[in-house]
């Protein structure tokens, strides 16, 4: 429940902001299951660092993991 009315409040506030260049335009990051999420460049950067700084690596192996990881992170699961 508490995630569905995030969601709600993150895209009406998305909805509600007045569009500039300077702007973080957003855009979907899916995990491997194919759920996207709608996030911005700075808030998928800041998932991506707190991944790298919790030991996931740019390995190929994991790859699938670290997306999960991104994913909780984005929905706020991690923190």
């Amino acid at each position: 429940m508490r995630q569905a009315i995030f969601a709600l409040v993150t895209v009406g506030a998305t909805l509600t902001m007045p569009s500039s260049p300077a702007q973080s335009q957003s855009t979907l990051f899916c995990d491997p299951d194919r759920r996207c999420i709608p996030t911005t460049e700075r808030a998928y950067n800041a998932c991506y660092q707190l991944a790298m700084q919790r030991g996931w690596n740019m390995t190929r192996t994991d790859y699938r993991g670290r997306n999960y990881f991104i994913y909780g992170c984005l929905r706020g699961r991690f923190r």
